[in-house]
Parts: structure tokens; sequence; C-alpha cells
């Protein structure tokens, strides 16, 4: 009988980020404090308008956004293009900040 030999091809390696659902996750710096930037039509509000995560969270005071979205459609490089041309929103200057693709790990909110 021949034996088998199995290999790990299909991602199951500890402390590796694997997507099932081709989702992405990202960081949005926003440049300034959010904490007073959830109301209606602020900030907060606007960037989900825009980049329709499938998750999100903003949290502590130093201006991120942490997305996770649909990977199929988007890039960072692409969501910062559309980020940066977005102008000023709800006193926000967007147009040097930046949009980064990151690991879930390597998420820090402080």
């Amino acid at each position: 009988m021949a034996g088998i030999t199995k290999i790990n091809q299909d991602g199951r390696d500890h402390g590796v980020q694997y997507s099932v659902a081709n989702l992405k996750c990202f960081e949005l710096d926003a440049g300034a404090d959010l904490t007073a930037k959830d109301g209606i039509d602020g900030f907060i509000a606007e960037m989900v308008k825009e980049f329709q995560p499938l998750l999100y969270k903003s949290t502590g005071s130093a201006g991120k956004i942490f997305m996770v979205c649909d990977g199929h459609a988007v890039t960072a490089a692409s969501m910062q293009t559309r980020y940066q041309a977005m102008g000023t929103v709800d006193s926000i200057a967007t147009g040097s900040l930046t949009i980064v693709e990151r690991d879930i790990d390597a998420f820090d909110a402080t």
C-alpha cells in the first residue's frame, strides 16, 4: 500500500493571518482625534459611507479607524487615492493622510 504524505498547502500555520472569504484589514489614519467626530455626517460616518467596511472600529484618541473590507475590489492604494481625494471632511483635511493594509495583530489604536 502506498503511503500518503500530507503537506500544509491550504494555510493553517500558527501566527499567520488567513482570509477564507477574501477579506482585508485596513488602518485608516485620520491624523486627528476622532472622539468628537462620531455624529451624523461626522468624519467616522463619512468614512463608513465611502469605504463600506464589513466591520470597523474607531477607538482611543490617536485618530485610527480599523476596517475589515471585502478584498475583491479594493486595495490599500485604491482606497488611499479615494481617501485623499475627499478633501476636507468634518474639519479634517484628508489630502495627505494614509490607509494601509494591516495584519489584525498589527493594529494599534494608540
